[in-house]
């Protein structure tokens, strides 16, 4: 099973499987957003987070949740911190709606506070938010491992609060990609949907491959192995539709492991 099916069985024995599956959904995009610096979607799918996060919490601490209309994140909050003492855990009524409430203020304000003159704050923002939604995370998986399996929740704990790095990573001239044990020619696609939609030269793309440390030859083979996916012309390669599925079942392919 994926990390994400092992999450789900501990968090089903004292949550709803619904918000569970909204919760690692919005999880998961957040985390990729992450990945593939892109800080905006990642700030924006952390807001969706909370808002499953606490729908989660609000019915296992026996209350009701308001209708999808009336449904605030601040209403839900003080729904919970107003829930009896002693009658669920005091993570699920206090701490984690604390957290929630500070992170759904960055996912729901920055844009209406930012000052274009300043400096966009997005990549700030994803880089407090990744490890927040993190921390939420384990402490859900923590508590509920009490009902489950608590060896196996404690595992998954420490997988979920590794700290997490973008897997692109752009310095002075060079693109890096950071997944270890792809293929050349999977460097090849992945750098290609970086730059997508914009054309990347031949002669350049071969140098970037080897700036992984592949050879000359190998980053050549490479380039030659991914032709039906490419569209080519005089200002160079883009990916065309078969690269760029192509592309996404890699990085869906790193996210299960």
């Amino acid at each position: 099973m994926s990390i994400t099916q092992d999450i789900q069985e501990v968090l089903v024995a004292m949550f709803p499987r619904q918000h569970i599956g909204n919760l690692l959904r919005h999880y998961n995009g957040a985390i990729r957003a992450y990945h593939e610096s892109d800080w905006e979607e990642c700030v924006a799918k952390s807001g969706k987070f909370v808002e499953a996060a606490l729908k989660m919490l609000c019915i296992s601490s026996g209350n009701t949740l308001p209708p999808a209309r009336q449904f605030g994140v601040e209403g839900v909050i003080n729904t919970l911190q107003n829930t009896a003492a002693g009658s669920c855990h005091d993570s699920i009524r206090i701490t984690i709606p604390r957290a929630c409430r500070f992170l759904y203020d960055i996912a729901s304000n920055r844009g209406a506070r930012h000052d274009p003159t300043e400096v966009n704050p997005n990549k700030m923002d994803a880089s407090v938010a990744v490890p927040i939604m993190s921390w939420i995370l384990a402490e859900i998986i923590r508590i509920a491992g009490s009902s489950a399996d608590p060896d196996e929740a404690a595992v998954l704990v420490e997988t979920v609060i590794e700290r997490k790095y973008p897997y692109l990573e752009a310095i002075d001239d060079q693109l890096f990609i950071n997944i270890r044990g792809l293929y050349p020619r999977e460097i090849a696609l992945l750098l290609l949907n970086a730059f997508s939609p914009k054309r990347t030269k031949r002669a350049d793309l071969v140098k970037l491959i080897q700036d992984h440390g592949c050879s000359k030859n190998a980053a050549q083979i490479a380039v030659t192995k991914i032709k039906n996916m490419v569209a080519e012309n005089e200002n160079g390669l883009v990916l065309r539709g078969l690269g760029r599925q192509e592309a996404d079942a890699i990085l869906s392919r790193v996210y299960e492991d």
